[in-house]
């Protein structure tokens, strides 16, 4: 079911709104499929939102595609925030195979680790007008009697294609710094998705992160997880996590309002001075002058 919404303080989404589609089933049959339910929040300009609790910034047009059925509170920060919010259920094989979702293991992994605790990948690059509309349409069929099964079966083909076109190019549009993977079990994952799981841990504890405690976190020696990080992100450990706290950084100079003193410290930095030396290495700029070019918000 699809709406556009503007959250000015808090948004409560339950499960429901999936519970309203049967048409669909008189088409797909097979017994070795299962419904999946996705939830496409798509961003109708800038805002800075939590989901169940966790921060995320959105760009307009960005999409962070969430597959789960349970409750989501969705909590603005900012300006009142404009969306429009999909939930829908799509028949796949199950459990779902790189077929279905291409070479795309996170989407993979992110589908097949079941609909109990909510995860979801975060899409960035606006400039898809095919995606774009791939939603308009969802939004025209859901105005009309979804009973109709011939109306139904549109839709979800539509679904498919709205998520076909999310995986084209997934590379370059999927931001792993603001997604929310599942699991940490990475001995036998893929490198994508040992990538992803490891950059998300980072992200959440990008103020306290040790290699001794991430590594133990995932299951491994210290050593050996040194060198596992190296081999996926090309870098130290120490450097990965610089890496990030300064995209982070970036981040919420350029989408949110807070101070940069709060942000050094959010991020891990001892004091304001460190900070500035190592963004300033890093981006050329200052932290404020970064903020001048970027920002949409005066600093308070």
């Amino acid at each position: 079911m699809g709406k556009m919404v503007t959250i000015k303080d808090t948004l409560a989404a339950d499960e429901t709104v999936f519970h309203q589609y049967r048409g669909v089933d008189n088409f797909l049959t097979e017994s070795n499929r299962a419904i999946f339910h996705i939830r496409f929040i798509i961003s109708r300009g800038i805002c800075e939102l939590r989901f169940n609790g966790q921060y995320v910034a959105l760009n307009p047009a960005d999409i962070v595609m969430v597959s789960s059925t349970k409750p989501l509170t969705i909590e603005n920060l900012g300006e009142p925030a404009k969306l429009t919010i999909l939930a829908e259920q799509v028949h796949a094989p199950s459990p779902l195979n790189l077929v279905v979702v291409g070479d795309n293991p996170m989407v993979h992994d992110l589908m097949n680790a079941g609909e109990t605790e909510l995860h979801y990948i975060v899409y960035r690059h606006p400039a898809n007008q095919i995606r774009q509309r791939y939603v308009d349409l969802l939004l025209e069929l859901e105005r009309h009697d979804l009973s109709d099964p011939f109306l139904d079966y549109q839709r979800e083909m539509t679904v498919g294609l709205l998520m076909t076109e999310l995986l084209r190019n997934h590379e370059a549009s999927i931001s792993i710094a603001d997604s929310d993977f599942p699991g940490t079990d990475i001995r036998h994952a893929s490198a994508d998705t040992q990538t992803g799981l490891i950059f998300n841990y980072l992200v959440l504890h990008s103020q306290d992160a040790t290699l001794a405690g991430t590594a133990a976190h995932f299951g491994y020696d210290k050593n050996y997880f040194s060198r596992l990080c190296r081999k996926l992100f090309d870098k130290s450990f120490t450097g990965q996590l610089a890496f990030i706290r300064i995209e982070l950084a970036k981040r919420m100079l350029a989408l949110s309002s807070k101070g940069i003193d709060e942000i050094a410290f959010e991020l891990g930095y001892k004091n304001i001075s460190s900070f500035f030396a190592i963004f300033k290495k890093a981006v050329a700029m200052t932290p404020r002058e970064y903020r001048e070019t970027h920002g949409y918000r005066k600093e308070k």
